[in-house]
């Protein structure tokens, strides 16, 4: 009787030893969904255009267009190359500036090669359609004007910075794309 007590003491503190002293995890606790490479691609060059920015600026993502997308990319220059724009607020002390920077990649590195200033209290949509259809795509920005609307640039490709062609109020939502 004693030897099975003692046993059976063993058992119980081999499995204690074995399997700790948590509740277990479930299978389905443990399966994540997989990282797509896209992703990881898009998180590290947005680690890199950020570097790049003013200290202390906050990054705007456009309240139409995808969710989530604080960089957007087009071709602007039809060189088969994806140029980036990032939208952020500047914190002066004449109070809160909107800009928009356009980056361009040269052999793997980015740099800024234009920014523009932004109008309004918030981005709406950033992005690059191809506006009058001439087969190059250009940077258009949406800005917040509140109750009364938005307002929306339209920048072409010049040289290597963006010129403001057209300034136009609208209403509603945005269907560019």
């Amino acid at each position: 009787m004693f030897n099975k007590l003692i046993s059976v003491g063993m058992m119980l503190i081999t499995i204690v030893l074995v399997g700790g002293c948590g509740i277990p995890v479930t299978p389905t606790d443990m399966i994540k969904p997989p990282i797509a490479e896209g992703s990881i691609q898009r998180d590290k060059i947005s680690h890199e255009l950020i570097k790049l920015l003013p200290d202390e600026v906050q990054l705007l993502a456009p309240m139409q267009g995808k969710l989530g997308n604080d960089i957007s990319f087009g071709d602007m220059d039809g060189d088969g190359i994806n140029e980036a724009v990032v939208v952020y607020e500047e914190s002066k002390a004449t109070g809160k500036l909107l800009k928009a920077a356009l980056f361009q990649q040269h052999n793997e590195e980015w740099r800024i090669i234009s920014q523009v200033e932004g109008f309004g209290y918030g981005l709406e949509y950033a992005g690059f359609p191809d506006i009058n259809h001439d087969g190059r795509s250009e940077l258009v920005l949406g800005w917040s004007l509140g109750e009364a609307g938005g307002g929306l640039d339209v920048y072409g490709f010049s040289g290597d910075e963006l010129k403001l062609l057209s300034r136009e109020d609208y209403h509603g939502k945005l269907d560019l794309e």
